[in-house]
């Protein structure tokens, strides 16, 4: 079976190369379990500070459609248990602790949307091609969508572009908050890098922390948010980069941190 996906580096950045943009890098269960392999290697790397996922000329044309008709035609319980270890992959970007940096030229369709959408940060080219495509085959959000979209662009787009199943480019993904930038499409890597570079020169226990306490706030009201803070924050005042950082600014020189 050939290789679908390379994690390659450049300094304290990961990125995750998906390699069959030729056929649009499918989303089927080997790509799932390579995705899984690779987020848990770059995690348990220290070196590892921050990860860009890249598909090339396309991200991900989504969920194999082709090649999950063998589960479907076995009846429901074998196809919600196919859903479920397809959901495996969303669920592993999304909990992945360090920061995630997708970068996305061409396609980026139903399950290749979602995880695009699991990132942290998304870099889209001008001409980028975005689509919920779940409607347009007769079938319903999955794979995250329902949840991802509606936290980056709000309820009402999320459910516009969900029952309309309309394509958008990576202009207006950008004009409705789907995507964070929107570069041309030679200059989608290199930006996607750019802002890993600037996220990896922070302290990494500090960034983790920042991340999981966005992740945790968004799911949850405004008094228990103020909860999380208080608990990470407790932690990350008492640890060592945040006392430099104030030794430093106080003796005006640039602080030097133990996990950078």
């Amino acid at each position: 079976m050939p290789e679908l996906m390379r994690l390659d580096r450049e300094g304290p950045i990961g990125i995750l190369r998906f390699l069959q943009p030729a056929k649009r890098n499918p989303y089927s269960i080997a790509f799932v379990d390579e995705l899984i392999a690779h987020l848990t290697a770059a995690d348990r790397d220290d070196s590892i500070r921050v990860v860009v996922m890249t598909g090339g000329d396309h991200f991900s044309s989504g969920g194999d459609l082709v090649g999950f008709q063998a589960e479907t035609g076995k009846g429901a319980r074998a196809t919600s248990e196919m859903v479920d270890r397809v959901h495996d992959g969303g669920r592993a970007a999304y909990r992945f602790r360090k920061p995630l940096v997708a970068a996305v030229c061409g396609v980026a369709f139903g399950a290749g949307l979602s995880l695009a959408l699991s990132a942290d940060i998304i870099v889209a080219a001008e001409d980028a091609r975005l689509c919920e495509v779940f409607v347009r085959v007769g079938g319903c959000p999955d794979t995250g969508s329902s949840w991802l979209l509606a936290q980056r662009a709000g309820t009402g787009v999320a459910r516009m572009l969900v029952l309309t199943g309309r394509e958008i480019d990576g202009r207006t993904a950008q004009e409705l908050r789907v995507v964070e930038e929107c570069v041309p499409a030679t200059q989608v890597e290199a930006r996607a890098l750019e802002i890993a570079r600037e996220i990896a020169a922070h302290p990494l226990f500090g960034v983790q922390t920042a991340k999981r306490v966005m992740r945790a706030s968004a799911e949850c009201g405004y008094m228990e948010a103020l909860d999380i803070e208080r608990d990470a924050q407790s932690v990350l005042l008492c640890a060592h980069d945040f006392p430099e950082a104030m030794k430093a600014f106080s003796e005006k020189r640039k602080p030097e941190f133990r996990d950078c």
